[in-house]
């Protein structure tokens, strides 16, 4: 296939930086491109992939028939344009199918977008794809200065979510054409709107990554954690906000909107994979021949639901959407079946909130470890150099579902964000993980604006005393849950029932989604409702939540000073485990080669193996 350099116009009186751009798209549907992991994983020894078919063209400085300036970067555009015509060279053949040098339509993968925008990328000094030198560029520079708005906003985005391991920077670059906007689809479930990212690379393999966004974050937040790898094996990917709108960095504030949007997180995955399948075959005149969801944190948790709604779809006579799905440290909501213990065929609030979930035990975690300037407080540097570390809080984690293996972490997650009172941010002293992830999600579960909810705020006044979040769910009857929110809660759960292949990965040393709450619970609730056989769960020994974490650049101890424990060396990255994972996946869902029996990958976090080539799960 080769581009159909259409794209390079302007309208509605945004600015657009622009370069003419023709590069071949070969291969399209072959599973050929792009399997190694060398040029995914590490970039410490990878070098940019030589495609010799895939050549550009680049007319720096000179304008189009729009009028627009080519300024040698990518080429741009922002208006929605109309769909190019069928290629002149191609021809029909008897059976219908079209044969011949088909133009890639790069104008079809905005439709169906507000406020679209596209942007090719050489992948020769412009960062690519996946934006591999926007990581570090800074934004008082000139470089960021002589970008268009849109790359401006994509760098912001990009930095507010770092997730990834130092070790595992990407630095190839992949050449193809992205589009960002924003997908609106309305049933009789409501309205769902959320900002998303498709990026097309210049030698597809002919399939496509859904992914799930961590956290509350921006549709770039799996940057450099997903895409690497991903578009080193040539997938076209596509990921969204899930409606967190917040300046693109994160959606706490939208959590407080009383919009409830948490129910529409798994539909959301369904939304995406159905628009950029569609807008790919329509761009590139080829099928979509397999579709998988990926995703980290409550990004694994939409993993999970997609998976469980296109069963559903598909037992309503719908096509399957999802191949497969890769689950990585996701986040498990319990239904109905899971928390009914006296089996009178309702969850009362009181079995809510006896339950494990997301809200109550980062809730558990944040009461048992005590607010950070409490005198109190387990989260200090005596409690954190006991063997085992904060003794005394073992019996209340374990209980809330967190793994022994994970307690070299929970001082850390039980503080994270206090640093920022010594910037002048004094509502962030005391803040962690655990208080701003129940009190978020508890607000959103009871459909409480920021007013409504600061009777149980986790924000500090800046002073001695410790924040209404402590007192409040003390003395909170039931939980300080209600049956409408009980209802809130239930309506997205997760029921376990699927039909498609998924790999669930999880560390055991996960301090902030507990392995035994949601990993283990949820490979229960599949054994219990759904099919075994089509699951496997994978818990890497040593593993944390985000490698980021991992790489020991916290405050493990609470002595004021980030890194001086030598964490690292207690944690294992799991991001090369995830890859290896989701080759498995493939090969089971395409090769119909069931992956490696569930186990307990050991693993040894002082010699970090990152490259997914040398891995095996057996």
């Amino acid at each position: 296939m080769t581009w159909n350099n259409k794209h390079g116009r302007a309208a509605r009186g945004v600015t657009m930086y622009a370069v003419a751009v023709a590069l071949a798209l070969p291969g399209c549907g072959d599973d050929g491109a792009g399997t190694g992991t060398d040029a995914g994983t590490t970039g410490e020894d990878a070098t940019t992939e030589d495609d010799s078919s895939a050549g550009s063209t680049t007319s720096a400085g000179s304008t189009t028939s729009a009028g627009e300036t080519t300024t040698g970067e990518s080429t741009s555009t922002g208006a929605e344009t109309e769909t190019s015509e069928t290629s002149e060279t191609g021809e029909t053949s008897e059976t219908g199918e079209t044969t011949g040098d088909v133009p890639l339509d790069l104008d079809a993968l905005l439709e169906g977008l507000e406020d679209p925008y596209l942007a090719v990328y050489e992948g020769d000094g412009d960062g690519g794809l996946g934006h591999v030198n926007y990581f570090g560029l800074d934004p008082e520079s000139p470089e960021f200065a002589e970008l268009d708005p849109a790359e401006q906003a994509k760098v912001g985005k990009i930095q507010a979510t770092s997730l990834h391991s130092v070790l595992l920077q990407p630095t190839v670059e992949y050449a193809g054409a992205e589009v960002t906007g924003t997908l609106e689809v309305s049933d009789d479930d409501g309205v769902r709107r959320q900002e998303l990212v498709l990026k097309l690379p210049a030698d597809w393999n002919g399939k496509l990554v859904v992914a799930g966004a961590p956290g509350t974050r921006s549709e770039f937040s799996n940057e450099a954690v997903l895409t690497p790898w991903l578009l080193a094996r040539g997938y076209a990917y596509v990921a969204g906000n899930k409606g967190m709108t917040n300046a693109g960095a994160d959606g706490n504030t939208t959590m407080l909107g009383q919009g409830h949007p948490t129910a529409h997180w798994g539909a959301m995955m369904i939304d995406m994979g159905l628009w950029a399948q569609e807008r790919l075959e329509a761009a590139t005149q080829d099928p979509v021949t397999a579709v998988y969801a990926v995703g980290l944190s409550n990004g694994g948790y939409q993993v999970r639901r997609a998976l469980e709604l296109d069963h559903l779809r598909v037992g309503q006579g719908e096509d399957r959407l999802f191949t497969g799905g890769l689950d990585w440290a996701g986040a498990y909501w319990p239904d109905a079946r899971a928390l009914d213990l006296d089996d009178d065929q309702e969850v009362s609030v009181d079995e809510f909130a006896a339950a494990n979930h997301l809200v109550s035990t980062n809730e558990t975690a944040a009461l048992t470890m005590g607010w950070l300037h409490d005198p109190d407080t387990l989260n200090a540097s005596d409690f954190y150099y006991e063997e085992p570390p904060f003794g005394d809080a073992h019996a209340a984690m374990i209980a809330a579902g967190f793994a022994p293996a994970s307690a070299l972490i929970w001082g850390a997650y039980n503080s994270t964000f206090d640093y920022l009172k010594d910037y002048g941010l004094t509502e962030f002293k005391g803040v962690g993980y655990y208080n701003i992830t129940g009190y978020v999600f508890r607000a959103e579960l009871l459909g409480h604006s920021l007013e409504q909810s600061l009777a149980y705020s986790c924000y500090s006044d800046g002073g001695d005393t410790p924040p209404p979040f402590y007192p409040w769910l003390e003395q909170a009857e039931s939980g300080g849950w209600t049956a409408e929110s009980v209802e809130w809660a239930l309506r997205n759960a997760n029921t376990g029932e699927f039909s498609a292949p998924l790999i669930s990965v999880h560390g055991d040393r996960d301090g902030l989604l507990g392995l035994d709450a949601n990993a283990v619970a949820y490979a229960d609730a599949v054994e219990s409702f759904g099919d075994a056989a089509m699951h496997r769960l994978y818990v890497i020994e040593h593993g944390g939540h985000i490698d980021l974490h991992s790489d020991g650049l916290l405050d493990f101890d609470a002595n004021g000073m980030v890194g001086d424990e030598g964490a690292a060396d207690s944690f294992t990255i799991i991001q090369p485990y995830a890859e290896r994972a989701f080759d498995y996946l493939v090969e089971w869902a395409e090769q119909d080669t069931p992956a490696p029996p569930s186990a307990t990958v050991p693993t040894d976090p002082t010699n970090d193996i990152l490259d997914a080539d040398q891995l095996s799960f057996d």
